[in-house]
């Protein structure tokens, strides 16, 4: 059985109060004198899955989250197991593997994008070779979105072993051991990453530009960009927009001449990856051909 893996980013608006202050705070402030920089949250890595406070309702809890037989069951569910947190983990990951129902699996997997955090990576890939494929696909799906190089061992490990399966490996699975070893900084699976950004970018798009940011450097940049020889107008698409997440600026002359394409998804694409390289700005979609080449332009003179 195979279900479909999603990502959803969540944003949160900052509290009035906290907002006021801020307004406060600027008023005060020299008006050439910047916002200091907020410092980078220090991730604490859990060695281990805390004990809930009630394992039984937990299990109760999973139990009406899968057979949720009316949607307030499904609600009430849901509430009390992502007021548990990090202590379902494990229990939600278990019953994925085992459970057999599409529309349940996917209320567990939605539970479990709620409940899972930057510190839990090194937990989670102790179940990188889970008995269970499904279980497997998620945690190295779902590890690749809080990069943490510590983890690359197990991503590796776990790419040599769908590697070795060859065309009998899930697609599923491969993709998100690929995923996965990016984002800790190795490029044993880049080859399926530019086959996603060639036929999947709509879908994967985010998820592969977040990943990628994990090998960014030199060996990356040689890699993709031996890709570029001899492909044609999809496969260069693709390739740039590996270079947007994984390129340094040693590929920018060879970036620079497809500014001028004639193909506008060339152009738009080149214009990308000098955005990601240089700025580490997000791509912009589905861009006139006008303003591409009003953009193209200012790239070629920064470049």
């Amino acid at each position: 059985m195979r279900h479909a893996l999603l990502l959803v980013p969540l944003f949160a608006s900052p509290p009035v109060a906290a907002a006021q202050q801020s307004h406060a705070t600027d008023a005060h402030r020299p008006a050439n004198d910047a916002p200091p920089p907020k410092p980078k949250k220090q991730v604490e890595y859990l060695t281990a899955w805390p004990a809930p406070a009630n394992k039984d309702a937990l299990l109760v809890d999973i139990e009406k989250l899968c057979k949720a037989r009316t949607p307030e069951m499904g609600v009430q569910a849901r509430e009390s197991l992502e007021a548990a947190g990090a202590a379902a983990v494990p229990f939600l990951l278990e019953r994925m593997g085992k459970e057999r129902d599409e529309n349940a699996a996917k209320r567990v997997r939605e539970v479990l994008v709620t409940v899972t955090a930057a510190g839990q990576t090194r937990l989670l890939a102790k179940e990188f070779e889970s008995k269970f494929q499904t279980t497997r696909t998620f945690v190295l799906w779902r590890a690749a979105a809080f990069p943490d190089p510590a983890i690359r061992p197990a991503a590796e490990a776990a790419w040599k072993r769908v590697d070795k399966l060859g065309a009998k490996a899930d697609p599923d699975e491969r993709y998100a051991a690929a995923l996965c070893a990016a984002a800790t900084g190795s490029t044993v699976g880049l080859s399926i990453l530019q086959e996603t950004a060639l036929k999947n970018w709509d879908r994967r798009g985010v998820e592969l530009r977040a990943a990628l940011e994990g090998i960014r450097g030199p060996e990356a940049t040689a890699l993709v960009l031996a890709k570029l020889k001899d492909a044609d107008q999809k496969q260069r698409v693709a390739v740039l927009r590996l270079l947007a997440g994984c390129g340094d600026k040693s590929s920018l002359p060879t970036i620079k001449p497809l500014l001028d394409d004639d193909d506008n998804q060339i152009r738009v694409s080149a214009i990308n990856a000098c955005r990601g390289i240089v700025e580490n700005a997000p791509p912009l979609e589905q861009l006139p051909v006008f303003e591409a080449i009003e953009l193209a332009k200012k790239w070629k003179e920064k470049t």
